[in-house]
């Protein structure tokens, strides 16, 4: 695929909204992979927390769920109105978002086609099993590509 970011930071399901809030921040990522922490190898991909989840939340809402778990919070506001006058996609009929995957072996176009038809701008590389391996995110497919494009030009 050519697209594909290694590097990828992750929390836990057990992990509390304000650090994954403060891990979001400190990272300068705009989201994070939520992973099962009962899995030995703690890759599990389970959920994504990302910063659109955060838009439209006052700050004293968000004080008071902060010991929440992030897990907690993205599955709250899947059913609220707030995603329904963003208009941000979720899982019809199923209280939490569908998680956007693919395989290391997935082509740059399935990656695509994913990534319009859910209205995201990272898919979550996953093995056989469900684990996390990495992220091809939205800057990744340009990256790759405007790299086609300028090798083209030069042939």
């Amino acid at each position: 695929m050519g697209a594909i970011t290694e590097r990828i930071y992750a929390i836990t399901d057990r992990t509390k909204l304000i650090d994954a809030i403060k891990c979001l921040k400190a990272s300068m990522l705009n989201a994070l992979p939520i992973v099962r922490a009962s899995d030995g190898r703690c890759r599990k991909l389970i959920g994504t927390i990302s910063a659109t989840d955060l838009r439209g939340c006052y700050v004293n809402t968000l004080k008071s769920w902060s010991e929440i778990s992030a897990l907690a919070f993205t599955e709250h506001i899947a059913t609220s109105p707030l995603y329904a006058a963003y208009d941000i996609p979720n899982d019809i009929g199923n209280s939490t978002r569908e998680l956007v995957t693919c395989y290391a072996d997935s082509t740059m176009s399935e990656v695509i086609n994913k990534a319009v038809a859910k209205h995201v701008h990272r898919v979550w590389v996953v093995d056989q099993e469900g684990l996390l391996i990495c992220v091809v995110s939205l800057s990744d497919i340009i990256r790759v590509i405007r790299q086609s494009m300028l090798s083209d030009s030069d042939a």
